[in-house]
């Protein structure tokens, strides 16, 4: 399946910290062929993620494995998708 995830900082919490680490744990999935793209937001407040897994579960256990995630510097709203 499919899914769009908009991934939102939270304000007030500084990224830089765990920048490197996230890039590194994204690119990992996108090697694994979980995240199929990024879209930087224009205004820096986040990007929007293309996802491939099984089912939400999943979707949500790559998410939870990102540094900015564990650290509550980003927050996620997923949904699932159907490319036309």
């Amino acid at each position: 399946m499919k899914f769009h995830v908009d991934a939102r900082f939270v304000e007030g919490k500084d990224p830089a910290p765990e920048m490197a680490a996230e890039i590194a744990r994204v690119n990992e999935l996108r090697d694994a062929g979980v995240i199929e793209q990024v879209i930087r937001r224009t205004d820096d407040t986040g990007a929007y993620l293309v996802m491939e897994a099984l089912d939400a579960g999943a979707i949500k256990e790559a998410l939870d494995s990102l540094p900015f995630a564990q650290s509550g510097t980003m927050t996620f709203v997923v949904d699932a998708v159907e490319i036309l």
